[in-house]
Protein backbone atom coordinates (compact mmCIF):
# COMPACT_ATOMS: atom_id res chain seq x y z
CA UNK A 1 0.00 0.00 0.00
CA UNK A 2 0.98 3.76 -0.78
CA UNK A 3 0.61 6.60 1.13
CA UNK A 4 -1.92 8.96 -1.19
CA UNK A 5 -3.30 12.23 -1.27
CA UNK A 6 -6.69 11.68 -1.94
CA UNK A 7 -8.46 14.43 -4.34
CA UNK A 8 -12.11 14.93 -6.36
CA UNK A 9 -11.53 14.16 -9.85
CA UNK A 10 -12.81 17.67 -10.85
CA UNK A 11 -9.94 19.06 -8.55
CA UNK A 12 -7.16 16.79 -9.25
CA UNK A 13 -5.23 18.67 -12.05
CA UNK A 14 -5.00 21.45 -9.68
CA UNK A 15 -4.34 19.29 -6.89
CA UNK A 16 -1.01 17.92 -9.26
CA UNK A 17 0.41 20.90 -9.70
CA UNK A 18 -0.08 22.31 -5.84
CA UNK A 19 2.26 18.97 -5.10
CA UNK A 20 4.35 19.56 -8.09
CA UNK A 21 5.52 23.13 -6.21
CA UNK A 22 6.13 21.54 -3.31
CA UNK A 23 7.82 18.45 -4.63
CA UNK A 24 5.20 16.08 -2.61
CA UNK A 25 4.35 14.19 -6.26
CA UNK A 26 5.76 10.66 -6.00
CA UNK A 27 6.24 9.90 -9.39
CA UNK A 28 7.27 6.25 -9.42
CA UNK A 29 3.20 5.51 -9.08
CA UNK A 30 0.94 5.84 -11.23
CA UNK A 31 -2.10 7.84 -10.24
CA UNK A 32 -5.30 5.46 -9.22
CA UNK A 33 -8.45 6.78 -10.01
CA UNK A 34 -12.37 5.81 -8.84
CA UNK A 35 -15.77 6.97 -9.80
CA UNK A 36 -15.02 10.15 -7.28
CA UNK A 37 -11.24 10.31 -6.98
CA UNK A 38 -8.14 10.56 -7.74
CA UNK A 39 -4.95 9.13 -5.50
CA UNK A 40 -1.83 10.52 -6.19
CA UNK A 41 1.29 9.08 -4.30
CA UNK A 42 3.19 11.36 -2.26
CA UNK A 43 6.83 11.57 -0.35
CA UNK A 44 5.26 12.39 2.86
CA UNK A 45 2.10 13.59 5.00
CA UNK A 46 1.91 17.59 5.14
CA UNK A 47 -0.84 20.01 5.85
CA UNK A 48 -3.69 20.89 3.64
CA UNK A 49 -4.73 17.57 2.12
CA UNK A 50 -6.23 14.52 2.68
CA UNK A 51 -4.83 11.44 2.98
CA UNK A 52 -5.54 7.82 2.05
CA UNK A 53 -3.36 4.20 1.43
CA UNK A 54 -3.80 2.70 -1.74
CA UNK A 55 -2.69 0.00 -3.98
CA UNK A 56 -0.67 1.65 -6.98
CA UNK A 57 1.41 0.48 -9.81
CA UNK A 58 5.13 1.27 -10.20
CA UNK A 59 6.33 3.05 -12.80
CA UNK A 60 8.56 1.47 -15.03
CA UNK A 61 10.51 4.31 -14.92
CA UNK A 62 11.10 6.47 -11.83
CA UNK A 63 9.44 10.36 -12.39
CA UNK A 64 12.18 12.67 -10.76
CA UNK A 65 10.92 16.44 -10.22
CA UNK A 66 12.83 18.94 -12.25
CA UNK A 67 15.43 19.79 -9.60
CA UNK A 68 16.29 15.70 -8.80
CA UNK A 69 16.61 15.57 -12.84
CA UNK A 70 18.90 18.20 -13.23
CA UNK A 71 21.21 17.44 -9.79
CA UNK A 72 24.37 16.58 -11.17
CA UNK A 73 23.87 18.50 -14.50
CA UNK A 74 23.79 21.88 -13.42
CA UNK A 75 26.41 23.27 -10.59
CA UNK A 76 24.86 23.93 -6.75
CA UNK A 77 24.75 27.45 -7.71
CA UNK A 78 22.98 27.33 -10.85
CA UNK A 79 20.68 24.76 -9.03
CA UNK A 80 19.80 27.38 -6.24
CA UNK A 81 19.32 29.55 -9.30
CA UNK A 82 16.69 27.04 -11.04
CA UNK A 83 12.86 27.67 -10.78
CA UNK A 84 11.58 24.14 -9.78
CA UNK A 85 7.92 24.70 -10.31
CA UNK A 86 6.03 25.31 -13.52
CA UNK A 87 2.60 25.62 -15.05
CA UNK A 88 1.51 23.09 -17.18
CA UNK A 89 -1.24 24.02 -18.99
CA UNK A 90 -2.79 21.17 -21.69
CA UNK A 91 0.53 19.63 -22.91
CA UNK A 92 2.77 23.05 -22.74
CA UNK A 93 4.54 23.36 -20.01
CA UNK A 94 5.36 26.91 -18.69
CA UNK A 95 8.85 27.70 -17.38
CA UNK A 96 10.74 30.90 -15.83
CA UNK A 97 14.29 30.29 -17.59
CA UNK A 98 16.44 32.93 -14.92
CA UNK A 99 19.05 35.26 -16.99
CA UNK A 100 21.45 33.19 -14.75
CA UNK A 101 20.27 29.81 -16.34
CA UNK A 102 19.59 31.12 -19.80
CA UNK A 103 22.44 29.20 -21.71
CA UNK A 104 20.92 25.99 -19.97
CA UNK A 105 17.26 26.41 -21.19
CA UNK A 106 17.23 23.50 -23.72
CA UNK A 107 19.01 21.26 -21.05
CA UNK A 108 16.14 22.63 -18.73
CA UNK A 109 13.44 22.03 -20.88
CA UNK A 110 14.43 18.40 -21.75
CA UNK A 111 14.57 17.40 -17.74
CA UNK A 112 10.59 18.57 -17.98
CA UNK A 113 9.80 16.34 -21.02
CA UNK A 114 11.68 13.44 -19.66
CA UNK A 115 9.52 12.96 -16.62
CA UNK A 116 6.09 14.61 -18.14
CA UNK A 117 5.48 12.48 -20.85
CA UNK A 118 2.20 14.22 -21.38
CA UNK A 119 3.94 17.82 -22.24
CA UNK A 120 4.83 18.34 -25.89
CA UNK A 121 5.75 22.10 -25.59
CA UNK A 122 8.13 23.68 -23.30
CA UNK A 123 7.86 27.19 -23.33
CA UNK A 124 9.53 29.81 -21.53
CA UNK A 125 7.96 33.66 -19.72
CA UNK A 126 9.77 36.37 -21.94
CA UNK A 127 7.80 38.99 -19.68
CA UNK A 128 5.74 40.31 -17.31
CA UNK A 129 1.63 39.91 -17.91
CA UNK A 130 0.98 43.24 -19.30
CA UNK A 131 -1.23 45.25 -22.12
CA UNK A 132 -4.59 45.60 -22.45
CA UNK A 133 -5.39 41.83 -22.56
CA UNK A 134 -3.05 41.07 -19.36
CA UNK A 135 -1.14 38.22 -21.44
CA UNK A 136 2.24 37.20 -20.48
CA UNK A 137 4.35 36.69 -23.38
CA UNK A 138 6.46 33.52 -23.74
CA UNK A 139 8.55 31.31 -26.25
CA UNK A 140 9.11 27.70 -27.46
CA UNK A 141 12.00 26.55 -26.00
CA UNK A 142 11.51 22.82 -26.72
CA UNK A 143 9.10 20.48 -28.55
CA UNK A 144 6.44 21.27 -31.05
CA UNK A 145 6.14 24.74 -32.43
CA UNK A 146 2.82 26.06 -31.12
CA UNK A 147 1.47 27.98 -27.97
CA UNK A 148 -2.11 26.45 -28.95
CA UNK A 149 -3.48 23.55 -27.00
CA UNK A 150 -6.41 21.92 -25.65
CA UNK A 151 -6.74 22.26 -21.37
CA UNK A 152 -8.85 19.69 -19.94
CA UNK A 153 -10.42 20.60 -15.96
CA UNK A 154 -13.76 19.28 -14.14
CA UNK A 155 -15.02 16.99 -17.04
CA UNK A 156 -14.55 20.22 -19.39
CA UNK A 157 -12.34 21.32 -22.24
CA UNK A 158 -10.46 24.42 -23.51
CA UNK A 159 -8.90 25.13 -26.78
CA UNK A 160 -6.91 28.30 -26.35
CA UNK A 161 -3.59 30.11 -27.39
CA UNK A 162 -1.42 30.70 -24.40
CA UNK A 163 0.41 33.64 -26.29
CA UNK A 164 -2.97 35.10 -27.04
CA UNK A 165 -5.17 34.65 -24.36
CA UNK A 166 -4.85 34.90 -20.27
CA UNK A 167 -5.15 31.48 -18.74
CA UNK A 168 -4.42 30.69 -15.30
CA UNK A 169 -4.23 26.73 -14.56
CA UNK A 170 -3.48 27.53 -11.12
CA UNK A 171 -7.75 28.90 -10.75
CA UNK A 172 -8.92 25.10 -11.47
CA UNK A 173 -9.83 24.93 -8.08
CA UNK A 174 -11.39 27.91 -7.03
CA UNK A 175 -13.49 27.30 -10.94
CA UNK A 176 -14.81 24.21 -9.13
CA UNK A 177 -15.42 25.89 -5.74
CA UNK A 178 -17.48 28.81 -7.61
CA UNK A 179 -19.71 25.83 -9.73
CA UNK A 180 -20.49 23.93 -6.55
CA UNK A 181 -21.81 27.25 -4.81
CA UNK A 182 -24.34 28.10 -8.05
CA UNK A 183 -27.78 27.04 -7.18
CA UNK A 184 -30.68 25.39 -9.76
CA UNK A 185 -32.09 28.30 -12.21
CA UNK A 186 -29.49 31.01 -10.83
CA UNK A 187 -28.38 33.58 -13.69
CA UNK A 188 -24.70 33.82 -13.37
CA UNK A 189 -22.98 36.79 -14.90
CA UNK A 190 -18.78 36.48 -15.42
CA UNK A 191 -17.32 39.62 -16.83
CA UNK A 192 -13.52 39.31 -17.90
CA UNK A 193 -14.82 35.73 -18.94
CA UNK A 194 -11.30 34.93 -20.76
CA UNK A 195 -11.69 31.47 -22.88
CA UNK A 196 -14.49 31.06 -20.93
CA UNK A 197 -13.27 28.37 -18.05
CA UNK A 198 -15.64 30.06 -15.23
CA UNK A 199 -18.56 30.38 -17.18
CA UNK A 200 -18.18 27.35 -18.39
CA UNK A 201 -17.62 25.18 -15.36
CA UNK A 202 -20.72 26.87 -13.92
CA UNK A 203 -23.25 25.78 -17.21
CA UNK A 204 -21.68 22.36 -16.89
CA UNK A 205 -22.16 21.63 -13.44
CA UNK A 206 -25.56 23.41 -13.18
CA UNK A 207 -27.38 22.62 -16.11
CA UNK A 208 -30.54 24.97 -15.37
CA UNK A 209 -28.59 27.89 -14.60
CA UNK A 210 -28.43 30.35 -17.27
CA UNK A 211 -24.76 32.18 -17.39
CA UNK A 212 -23.66 35.18 -19.27
CA UNK A 213 -19.53 36.22 -19.65
CA UNK A 214 -17.96 38.88 -21.34
CA UNK A 215 -14.60 39.24 -22.62
CA UNK A 216 -13.09 42.31 -24.32
CA UNK A 217 -10.09 39.94 -25.80
CA UNK A 218 -11.34 39.30 -29.22
CA UNK A 219 -9.08 35.95 -29.46
CA UNK A 220 -9.96 34.95 -26.15
CA UNK A 221 -13.88 35.73 -27.04
CA UNK A 222 -13.56 33.58 -29.85
CA UNK A 223 -12.29 30.63 -27.79
CA UNK A 224 -14.74 31.39 -25.69
CA UNK A 225 -17.42 30.70 -28.25
CA UNK A 226 -16.08 27.75 -29.34
CA UNK A 227 -15.65 25.73 -26.21
CA UNK A 228 -19.48 26.65 -25.57
CA UNK A 229 -19.95 24.20 -27.99
CA UNK A 230 -17.13 21.73 -27.66
CA UNK A 231 -18.59 21.66 -24.17
CA UNK A 232 -21.93 21.22 -25.26
CA UNK A 233 -23.33 24.11 -23.15
CA UNK A 234 -26.56 25.60 -24.14
CA UNK A 235 -27.03 27.24 -20.52
CA UNK A 236 -24.09 29.82 -21.43
CA UNK A 237 -23.78 33.51 -23.67
CA UNK A 238 -20.34 34.51 -24.70
CA UNK A 239 -20.50 38.03 -25.59
CA UNK A 240 -17.79 40.14 -26.74
CA UNK A 241 -17.05 43.81 -25.43
CA UNK A 242 -16.10 45.89 -22.38
CA UNK A 243 -17.30 45.27 -19.37
CA UNK A 244 -17.93 48.95 -18.67
CA UNK A 245 -20.19 49.64 -21.77
CA UNK A 246 -22.28 46.08 -21.46
CA UNK A 247 -23.41 46.13 -17.82
CA UNK A 248 -25.36 49.20 -17.49
CA UNK A 249 -28.72 49.27 -18.74
CA UNK A 250 -29.97 45.55 -19.71
CA UNK A 251 -27.76 43.58 -17.28
CA UNK A 252 -28.98 45.86 -14.08
CA UNK A 253 -30.44 43.74 -11.30
CA UNK A 254 -30.37 40.60 -13.46
CA UNK A 255 -27.62 38.47 -11.64
CA UNK A 256 -28.37 36.07 -8.63
CA UNK A 257 -24.29 35.86 -8.34
CA UNK A 258 -21.16 37.74 -10.42
CA UNK A 259 -17.98 36.27 -10.54
CA UNK A 260 -15.23 38.69 -11.28
CA UNK A 261 -11.83 36.95 -12.20
CA UNK A 262 -10.00 39.94 -12.41
CA UNK A 263 -7.56 39.95 -9.76
CA UNK A 264 -5.22 43.28 -11.56
CA UNK A 265 -7.73 46.32 -11.37
CA UNK A 266 -11.11 45.07 -10.74
CA UNK A 267 -11.71 47.72 -8.80
CA UNK A 268 -12.39 50.17 -10.95
CA UNK A 269 -15.45 47.59 -12.21
CA UNK A 270 -17.41 47.43 -9.41
CA UNK A 271 -19.49 50.23 -9.98
CA UNK A 272 -20.58 48.55 -13.15
CA UNK A 273 -21.01 44.40 -11.53
CA UNK A 274 -22.56 45.53 -8.42
CA UNK A 275 -25.46 46.98 -9.65
CA UNK A 276 -26.16 43.52 -11.74
CA UNK A 277 -26.54 41.78 -8.47
CA UNK A 278 -30.34 41.43 -7.18
CA UNK A 279 -30.47 42.35 -3.62
CA UNK A 280 -29.00 39.49 -1.68
CA UNK A 281 -26.81 38.46 -4.98
CA UNK A 282 -23.16 37.18 -4.23
CA UNK A 283 -20.42 38.76 -5.46
CA UNK A 284 -16.68 36.88 -5.91
CA UNK A 285 -14.28 39.38 -5.68
CA UNK A 286 -10.52 38.79 -6.42
CA UNK A 287 -8.04 40.83 -6.06
CA UNK A 288 -4.41 41.24 -4.68
CA UNK A 289 -3.30 41.63 -1.25
CA UNK A 290 -0.21 41.78 0.72
CA UNK A 291 0.69 38.36 2.56
CA UNK A 292 0.63 39.49 5.99
CA UNK A 293 -2.75 41.29 5.94
CA UNK A 294 -4.35 39.77 2.57
CA UNK A 295 -7.67 40.80 3.21
CA UNK A 296 -7.76 44.55 4.30
CA UNK A 297 -7.18 46.51 1.13
CA UNK A 298 -9.95 44.33 -1.15
CA UNK A 299 -12.48 44.62 1.44
CA UNK A 300 -11.99 48.26 1.45
CA UNK A 301 -12.34 48.32 -2.04
CA UNK A 302 -15.73 46.33 -1.81
CA UNK A 303 -17.20 48.06 1.16
CA UNK A 304 -16.34 51.81 -0.65
CA UNK A 305 -17.34 50.61 -3.82
CA UNK A 306 -21.20 49.13 -2.32
CA UNK A 307 -21.51 52.48 -0.42
CA UNK A 308 -21.26 54.77 -3.20
CA UNK A 309 -23.97 52.80 -4.75
CA UNK A 310 -26.34 52.73 -1.50
CA UNK A 311 -25.68 48.54 -0.80
CA UNK A 312 -24.43 46.51 1.93
CA UNK A 313 -22.03 44.08 2.17
CA UNK A 314 -21.98 41.02 3.98
CA UNK A 315 -18.91 38.88 3.88
CA UNK A 316 -19.26 35.42 3.37
CA UNK A 317 -16.10 33.73 2.89
CA UNK A 318 -12.74 35.24 2.38
CA UNK A 319 -9.67 33.11 1.32
CA UNK A 320 -6.00 32.86 0.21
CA UNK A 321 -6.55 31.69 -4.08
CA UNK A 322 -2.66 31.42 -4.55
CA UNK A 323 0.51 32.66 -3.89
CA UNK A 324 1.57 35.49 -6.67
CA UNK A 325 5.27 36.10 -5.70
CA UNK A 326 7.23 36.36 -1.90
CA UNK A 327 5.11 39.09 -0.68
CA UNK A 328 1.76 38.95 -2.65
CA UNK A 329 -0.97 36.85 -2.52
CA UNK A 330 -4.15 36.31 -4.69
CA UNK A 331 -7.42 36.73 -3.16
CA UNK A 332 -11.13 36.04 -2.88
CA UNK A 333 -13.85 37.41 -0.55
CA UNK A 334 -17.48 36.38 -1.11
CA UNK A 335 -19.95 38.59 -0.42
CA UNK A 336 -23.79 38.99 -0.21
CA UNK A 337 -24.90 42.49 -1.47
CA UNK A 338 -27.91 43.44 -0.11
Amino acid sequence: MVLCVKVERERAEAVRQKLLSKELLDGSYVPARDEKFVFFAVKKRTAGFAFAEKKLMKREEYGKSLGEELKGKLTSEELDELVKSFDIVGDIAVVEIPPALAKKQKLIASAIMKNHHNVKVVAKKTGGTAGEFRIRPIKVIAGAKRTHTIYREGGCEFELDINKTYFSSRLGTERGRIASLVQPREHALVPFAGVGPFAIRIAKSVPTAKVVGIELNPAAAKYFKSNIERNRCSNVIALKGDVSKLLPGEYRGCADRVAMPLPKDGMGFLKYCIPCLKKGGILHYYSFGDMANPYEKSKKELEDAALKLGRKVSVLIRRVVRPYSKTTVQVVIDARID
